[in-house]
């Protein structure tokens, strides 16, 4: 069985703490008591987050929608054909920055990206939104951490737990 990475950094605290006293002590982990804290602080982040991000539309006053997984969003150009589906070919411009207005990545310096819906490739709440589209709209999204590069952020420009301000615009849309 395989272990969130939650669950690894606890047991490595648990033990770190161990090692740093003089006295040998013993310690039982009940997997199931471990697994129910780490849903708890999950639960807990994930409010946290969900807080910063309603702060930050409403400072902003921005009307927005949210999903049930997280993703909040508005689409603020509509276009006129059907809605993205699993398979489509899309091809996007696109913003991304973090909450604080730090720019990530931008169509304007790496190009406009090609899509194939649903095959993983791109954030789940970029994927999430993008099928919620159609072609020449334009939409503003909030992604949550979980729904795009989660504890780790992606190693160079988007930071542990970071929440991401993406705009989008649908270019092409080929029905597969």
């Amino acid at each position: 069985m395989r272990f969130p990475s939650y669950i690894l950094c606890v047991l490595f605290a648990t033990l770190l703490g161990m090692a740093c006293t003089n006295t040998p002590k013993t310690v039982v982990i009940d997997e199931q008591q471990l697994r129910e804290q780490s849903i708890q602080a999950n639960k807990k982040l994930v409010k946290r987050l969900q807080d910063t991000i309603a702060t930050f539309v409403a400072k902003n006053d921005w009307n927005m929608q949210t999903s049930g997984t997280g993703l909040w969003y508005a689409i603020t150009r509509s276009g006129n054909s059907d809605t993205i589906r699993r398979n489509d070919l899309v091809q996007i411009a696109y913003t991304v920055s973090l909450l604080n207005g730090a720019p990530c990545y931008s169509s304007d310096s790496l190009g406009l990206k090609n899509i194939k819906v649903g095959q993983g490739a791109i954030e789940a709440g970029l994927e999430e939104a993008l099928r919620l589209m159609t072609l020449g709209d334009s939409a503003r999204l909030i992604v949550p951490p979980h729904l795009a590069h989660g504890l780790l952020g992606d190693q160079h420009k988007i930071p542990a737990l970071a929440i991401l301000n993406y705009t989008v615009v649908v270019k092409k849309h080929i029905r597969k």
